[in-house]
């Protein structure tokens, strides 16, 4: 093999592709090609490597106490951690005859500290492993997308006037600095003057234009931090459907954020469909606005998005879409006497290609229940319509077990949790994540503080509750090879379920009332429930799974074939199958965690 071959063959190898030409080089030319015959130990605790080993042709087992864990074939390497850490556990030892390469371990060591992402791939982390390797995967898509920050986008110079300031002498000064808009101090608190306020409030209402401009300020105004992602901003924009938002640095105000400015960062039209969406005035018109949500997708993908932040973005259009449609439907007197909710992966805010319906309707008690009958029925029929599939549970609103008054739901949730049956644990689960999207939301309020309440205590029940996360199997095998069916795999049932179920147990059991699986592990991370790498790690495998899915599903979207929870393995690269065995090896590590943390083997 020549020098040539050797840089082409390390290069195509994560993670030396980070090297540089120069490192590259080096790292070429300091590696020799040995030759081991089957049943040579070339590691143990009593015999540290000397050398990262990158195979060529053959197999290396990793045992731990004599049990087979891992094994190395072509284009692995091993055994950095030892050569990093100067210590391991393991044995490791020729299973089919060896042909390698042959890195020396001061030339390793020299390696990772001339080179910061190298040397992250190679840290005994988890997490930080696949995060370095994602990385490498995305960051072709990046182009400055995520990690843009506030202060990367151009900021107006803010107006501040006193709220005693007539309100003529206030528009001069908002000339002079040729801003859109007013910030109004009152002892301390900021409200906020716009054009549309001005017109509202002096030319519709007769409100004298020498007044103080004080009591025409809206407050409070929504503010994000200078040193914010970009993104973060984005989501606020769509969700608050504004226009400006105010920038601060250590609560002073720095500047002025537009949503024009905003939109030719990113350029793309999220913005507008959520005006489009906010100024139908037809359920045709609303319809047209969604249908735009896949193109959404598709562009922020392409730009290496985390799928978190897609689906809270996508998250913020539906529930505009669900309240709008909800608003023209139901007559207002009788939504303002209900709340619409909608549950599990889209309460979660997690879900994002239109999927089953998961919505129900809680109605104050005293109120007809019949009324909402026809209403809901149109609802969901209107919801199918727009590309959203009917439930295979009948979990919608057109359901009426899921469209009751307040104290129905309540003899229901006593029943869930007192005496629970066939699909009580997964009613409960679904109805846990609901999250308010229109009408009254004190009625959804009221339930969730009483699960809250009534489930302290409960150890039996979360461990009933808890156990369903253990209900498929990790789709690895104990030598860390995909299991799969037809090159298929499930990656719902193997990995995303698990992570959300047992998060979700244990986010009831400590009173965690935010819904987004993420934001549940991030609390459960400040109260010490799970360790702060473990749960960065798990953080890392439910990303990494999700965006397989996402690929694989827009995959299919360009076919316009029906796609669902399984990834075609054949269609990963070697980095992405990496990728998907160590979030694999993750849940099996949370599978244990749970075991222990809910005494699941003590259930029957």
């Amino acid at each position: 093999m020549s020098l040539h071959d050797q840089e082409s063959f390390l290069k195509s190898i994560h993670p030396f592709e980070l090297l540089s030409p120069k490192e590259l080089r080096k790292a070429v030319g300091s590696m020799d090609i040995a030759y081991y015959k089957k049943g040579t130990t070339l590691i143990s605790p009593e015999n540290l490597s000397e050398f990262l080993y990158l195979i060529i042709k053959g197999e290396v087992g990793e045992f731990h106490n004599d049990k087979l864990v891992k094994v190395y074939n072509n284009s692995n390497t091993f055994d950095a951690d030892s050569l990093i850490y100067d210590k391991t556990e393991d044995t490791f030892t020729v299973l089919e005859e060896l042909i390698c390469f042959e890195m020396k371990k001061k030339d390793f060591k020299s390696l990772l500290d001339s080179n910061t992402e190298f040397k992250n791939y190679f840290i005994k982390d988890l997490a930080n492993r696949i995060q370095s390797a994602k990385q490498k995967e995305y960051s072709t898509q990046m182009s400055g997308f995520m990690i843009a920050r506030v202060s990367d986008s151009y900021l107006h110079e803010p107006c501040i006037v006193g709220a005693n300031k007539p309100i003529m002498n206030a528009l001069k000064e908002m000339e002079e600095l040729k801003t859109n808009c007013i910030l109004v101090s009152n002892d301390g608190k900021l409200g906020i003057v716009t054009d549309s306020i001005l017109r509202r409030h002096i030319i519709y209402g007769n409100y004298d234009k020498f007044g103080p401009i004080g009591p025409i300020a809206l407050s409070p105004i929504i503010t994000i931090e200078h040193n914010d992602f970009l993104f973060n901003a984005l989501l606020s924009f769509t969700k608050n459907s504004i226009k400006r938002i105010v920038v601060t640095k250590e609560n002073r105000v720095i500047g002025i954020l537009e949503q024009l400015d905003l939109l030719s960062y990113f350029a793309n039209h999220t913005y507008l469909v959520a005006v489009q969406i906010k100024k139908a005035t037809s359920i045709k018109e609303l319809k047209l606005a969604s249908q735009d949500f896949i193109n959404i997708i598709k562009k922020l993908h392409d730009k290496g998005t985390k799928v978190e932040y897609i689906a809270k973005l996508i998250s913020e259009l539906n529930e505009k879409v669900y309240e709008k449609l909800y608003e023209m439907i139901v007559p207002t007197k009788l939504g303002k006497k209900a709340c619409l909710i909608v549950m599990g992966s889209e309460g979660r805010k997690e879900q994002m290609l239109k999927t089953d319906q998961d919505n129900a309707l809680i109605i104050a008690n005293g109120e007809n229940i019949e009324q909402y009958k026809a209403y809901m029925e149109e609802f969901t029929k209107t919801l199918i319509d727009f590309g959203f599939p009917r439930c295979e549970g009948n979990i919608m609103v057109s359901n009426e077990y899921w469209r009751k008054n307040l104290n129905s739901y309540k003899k229901e949730i006593d029943r869930w949790l007192e005496a629970p049956s066939g699909d009580d644990y997964m009613h409960l689960a679904i109805f846990f994540d609901a999250m308010s999207v229109a009408g009254n939301q004190e009625l959804l309020t009221e339930l969730k503080n009483m699960i809250f309440e009534k489930i302290k205590d409960r150890s039996v029940f979360m461990a009933n509750f808890a156990k369903a996360a253990l209900l498929f199997e990790t789709p690895i095998g104990m030598f860390t090879n995909l299991i799969s069916k037809n090159n298929h795999i499930d990656v719902k049932k193997g990995g995303i379920f698990p992570i959300v179920q047992g998060i979700r147990s244990m986010a009831l059991e400590n009173g965690i009332h935010v819904t987004n699986t993420n934001s549940r592990m991030r609390e459960l991370k400040k109260l010490k429930v799970i360790d702060n790498s473990f749960c960065d790690a798990l953080e890392e495998a439910f990303d990494t799974l999700l965006n397989l899915r996402l690929q694989e599903r827009l995959r299919y979207f360009e076919h316009e074939e029906d796609s669902d929870n399984t990834i075609y393995i054949k269609n990963l690269n070697q980095l992405e199958l990496e990728l998907l065995k160590d979030s694999f090896k993750i849940i099996n590590k949370f599978k244990d965690f749970l075991t222990h943390h809910f005494k699941l083997n003590m259930v029957q």
